[in-house]
């Protein structure tokens, strides 16, 4: 009777906390850029206002609420403490911004010696990226994944629009967060830098993430880079 009575009533629980802990990912988090007020120099999503805030409290206690449910047994306090971690990572922050460090002369100089002639449509010659300054982070502390990508404008096209992907994956595999940004450094051929600053939630679980970098062209996928991060407590 008991057991019937706490599933009747803990599934509905469960599509109340997940739908509570979506809705705050949609308020804030890691889609959801850090003030510019705060951040002078940064860019920003149009449209951010300080207003979108996202309390952790809010979100670690709603995630825990849905992880003690997902739970059962010696593994319901463990579900509860996972679901906290979860929970956090709906009001990370971030800061983002794009800088040119090589011209269009400097670039087109090594595509011509490499390849011999210009592209006559827009080419992402490369694309990288990597943690700064290591692969190995702590719980609570400060994380920046900084990509390059040599882009050479078509001789024949028009200048392109790219955007940059950033995505964090649970050592288990699970997508937490996503946010995307327009590279608005971008200003004809040349050698580009960005930047995603971000800080970890505190107490999140320990292991192997991985942090995935995707650059789309005119609204294209053009190439993804998966960098392991290590959570160290």
């Amino acid at each position: 009777m008991h057991a019937h009575e706490f599933r009747g009533t803990g599934l509905p629980a469960m599509a109340i906390a997940v739908t509570l802990l979506g809705g705050c990912a949609d308020m804030g988090g890691l889609g959801t850029p850090v003030a510019a007020a705060a951040n002078p120099g940064v860019s920003t999503s149009a449209g951010s206002t300080a207003a979108q805030e996202c309390n952790p409290v809010v979100t670690g206690a709603i995630g825990a609420l849905a992880g003690s449910l997902f739970g059962k047994g010696k593994g319901h306090l463990a579900g509860a403490a996972i679901g906290a971690g979860v929970g956090a990572f709906a009001c990370m922050a971030y800061n983002y911004h794009s800088r040119r460090v090589r011209d269009a002369q400097a670039v087109e100089a090594q595509y011509r010696r490499q390849r011999g002639a210009l592209p006559a449509l827009n080419t992402v010659d490369s694309y990288q990226s990597a943690l700064v300054p290591g692969g190995t982070v702590q719980a609570g502390g400060t994380v920046e994944m900084q990509s390059h990508v040599t882009l050479l404008r078509g001789v024949h096209d028009v200048s392109p629009q790219l955007k940059e992907q950033l995505t964090l994956y649970s050592p288990d595999g699970k997508q937490l967060v996503t946010a995307t940004k327009d590279v608005d450094a971008i200003n004809g051929t040349g050698e580009y830098e960005s930047s995603f600053g971000f800080n970890l939630p505190k107490g999140i679980q320990e292991g192997r993430y991985t942090m995935s970098s995707t650059l789309y062209m005119d609204g294209q996928k053009v190439r993804t880079n998966q960098v392991p991060m290590l959570v160290v407590g």
